[in-house]
C-alpha cells in the first residue's frame, strides 16, 4: 500500500535563561527528532520566541540559527 506524506508543524515550550539557551535547546531536542528517524522525520525549526508564563506579551526572535558550541569551535588561523 502507497502511503501519503503529511506535515506536522509541532510547537512545545522550551525553558531557558535568555535567548541563546532557548535556540540552544531548541535544536537540540529537533536533533533528538531526527536521530529517532524511523519514519523519515526531518524536523525544522520556523520560529522562536519569548512569551512569559500567562502573558499575551511574545517577541519573536531575529535569530534561529543553531549557536555554535564555543567548545568545540576550531581555533582561528591567526
Amino acid at each position: 500500500m502507497k502511503e501519503d506524506r503529511y506535515v506536522v508543524t509541532m510547537e512545545m515550550y522550551v525553558y531557558a535563561p535568555n535567548d541563546y539557551m532557548a535556540r540552544k535547546r531548541a535544536h537540540k531536542l529537533k536533533k533528538e527528532i531526527s536521530s529517532n528517524n524511523r519514519h523519515g522525520a526531518d524536523p525544522s525549526i520556523s520560529e522562536i520566541g519569548s512569551q512569559p508564563f500567562a502573558s499575551m506579551n511574545y517577541r519573536k526572535l531575529d535569530d534561529i540559527s543553531e549557536p555554535r558550541d564555543k567548545e568545540k569551535d576550531e581555533p582561528l588561523p591567526f
